[in-house]
């Protein structure tokens, strides 16, 4: 007796890919093969549900995203403000370059 839906389905797959002259371990193989492509199925479904579900919602994932996103963009800010600090004022060349060289 199956005991899912898929099983019936997958016995049928295997009996007319396999044919009546394979051996067990062969259609045992192609049925194992088969379930892990139904697994694999299920959780790229139950994945993508969630994402939609976070996406209808405007989960917590993104506002720590937002704020992940504003901590970069501070960092950035704050290495620019330093390096230009260093930097001379009014100092257009590096030293020993000049413009009519």
């Amino acid at each position: 007796m199956f005991k899912r839906r898929t099983d019936k389905v997958i016995e049928d797959l295997v009996a007319a890919t396999c044919g009546l002259q394979s051996g067990k371990r062969q259609r045992h193989v192609y049925a194992q093969a088969l379930y892990g492509l139904v697994r694999l199925a299920k959780a790229e479904q139950l994945l993508e549900m969630r994402l939609d579900s976070e996406r209808a919602t405007g989960s917590l994932a993104s506002v720590s995203r937002r704020r992940q996103t504003r901590a970069i963009l501070r960092k950035i800010g704050m290495d620019v403000r330093n390096r230009q600090s260093e930097l001379e004022f009014g100092q257009q060349y590096p030293e020993g370059k000049d413009d009519n060289a």
